[in-house]
């Protein structure tokens, strides 16, 4: 039995670090070619525009190799984003949170 891949979404993402402070930049449009027709539907299913704010909890860098700790090392990251008919564009901004990088 062959494994389906697992695949990020394309997106073009820009990243830059600036006074302590990580900055991540993303912008999607409708007609973008996935894989995954599920993803798509999902991320496009309304129409939409206006104007988006939301804060996560995600897990800081200090001490992240221990798993069991992450409890107490949560901070947060804030998501400004545009939602205009034909594209999503968004930004988020943390200090101190872990970034992963995946290769492709």
């Amino acid at each position: 039995m062959k494994k389906k891949r697992i695949s990020l979404p394309k997106v073009p993402v820009g990243r830059l670090s600036m006074f302590g402070y990580d900055f991540v930049f993303a912008f999607r449009h409708r007609f973008e070619k996935d894989d995954d027709i599920l993803e798509r539907l999902t991320s496009w299913r309304e129409w939409e525009l206006g104007i988006k704010f939301k804060r996560y909890k995600i897990v800081g860098k200090k001490n992240f190799n221990n798993p069991k700790g992450w409890k107490n090392e949560l901070i947060y990251e804030y998501r400004f984003g545009i939602d205009l008919l034909i594209c999503k564009t968004w930004f988020t901004v943390q200090k101190g949170g872990m970034i992963l990088n995946t290769k492709k």
